[in-house]
């Protein structure tokens, strides 16, 4: 729904621990899923970061970044010449690594889209019969006095499923059909619509278009109605595709959304624009993992709003933190999130208005 005359805006921004309490994995969940994986060449990066990193400094997304890595240094193995093939500029220091020998016939690119592909059927099997409902109440509640802008940085769909709201994709024709992101009114829609809802890391409902007579422009991200035609779509991708990008992970990620365009870097200039006009924030299940969310929400946003800013942080792991007259802090009990105390509720929804 798009209003005539505007209520106030709160831009909501949440992390893994949002979804804790519906079953969708904790980081560490998927940590453990991605070491415990026993094929070459994966089981072999996870060997070696662990040998050079304590257990507390890498995690999945190390793996996944090195895996990017990895793929240009074998290509540069294979081929010294293709320079302007290959991303990278490491790659150019691969003839210096003589010892350097990965598994025979084996692309580090594919084994990168295979812990992707098993990331997403696991937080597909964890999620799938999880009820949205608490969700749903919480946000119902906030709905009814402000307009909203949530940026969920979790690749499950139960935020999805808690609302009516507007991502900027097309409806699907079926079920197990996709639909296609709406480049033109998109920027005018996020800045207006009353429930915004932005997967800035990716879904598990995102995956590449199948092939049609009419298909989205190569490498464009869809958004299927089943998160399951998401995972299929992903483990066969297109031809032409330079990574898979339905998920955004790894050491990469502000370099994705600024070059997958559809829909990331739309996602993301349509958060720096709210966190630019938004005094209001809610802040639930966030570890502050993301430079470039932390970017514009710990350093840009107290210099543009100042005194006129609320935040609402909602964790259980908050430390007490000196009473600060902008900021709501909700840590342990108080911190569970979604919250259900109605007088919790009540104040929270009276420290935003």
């Amino acid at each position: 729904m798009v209003h005539n005359s505007p209520r106030p805006r709160v831009l909501v921004i949440l992390g893994a621990g949002s979804t804790l309490h519906a079953g969708s994995p904790s980081t560490r969940d998927i940590d453990d899923l991605v070491f415990g994986i026993g094929d070459e060449p994966i089981r072999s990066v996870v060997n070696r970061l662990r040998a050079q990193r304590t257990e507390g400094n890498f995690n999945f997304e190390t793996v996944l970044a090195a895996l990017e890595e990895l793929d240009d240094f074998s290509v540069r193995k294979g081929h010294p010449t293709a320079w302007s093939c290959i991303g990278g500029y490491l790659a150019a220091f691969a003839d210096y690594l003589p010892d350097f020998a990965p598994v025979a016939d084996t692309s580090f690119l594919s084994a990168r889209t295979q812990v992707i592909g098993r990331i997403k059927d696991f937080v597909i099997s964890r999620t799938t019969e999880a009820s949205p409902d608490a969700l749903r109440n919480f946000f119902d509640q906030l709905r009814a006095i402000f307009d909203l802008t949530v940026v969920t940085l979790n690749y499950d769909d139960l935020i999805d499923r808690a609302g009516d709201w507007y991502d900027g994709f097309s409806a699907p024709a079926r079920a197990n059909h996709a639909g296609t992101f709406d480049l033109a009114g998109f920027p005018q829609q996020s800045a207006q619509h009353s429930a915004v809802l932005m997967h800035l890391h990716g879904s598990v409902r995102f995956g590449f278009p199948r092939p049609s007579p009419n298909p989205p422009m190569e490498g464009e991200v869809v958004r299927y109605g089943q998160p399951i035609r998401g995972l299929q779509v992903l483990l066969h991708p297109p031809r032409g595709i330079a990574q898979p990008t339905p998920i955004i992970a790894g050491d990469g990620k502000d370099r994705w959304m600024t070059r997958a365009c559809v829909p990331f870097g739309y996602y993301y200039n349509a958060f720096i624009n709210t966190i630019q006009a938004c005094p209001r924030v809610l802040v639930a299940g966030y570890g502050a993992g993301d430079q470039h969310v932390n970017s514009w929400l710990q350093e840009e946003y107290p210099r543009l709003h100042g005194a006129r800013r609320r935040v609402v942080r909602i964790d259980p792991a908050l430390l007490k933190l000196p009473e600060v007259a902008e900021c709501l802090n909700l840590g342990g009990d108080e911190g569970q999130f979604p919250p259900v105390d109605p007088d919790q509720i009540e104040r929270i929804i009276d420290f935003l208005a």
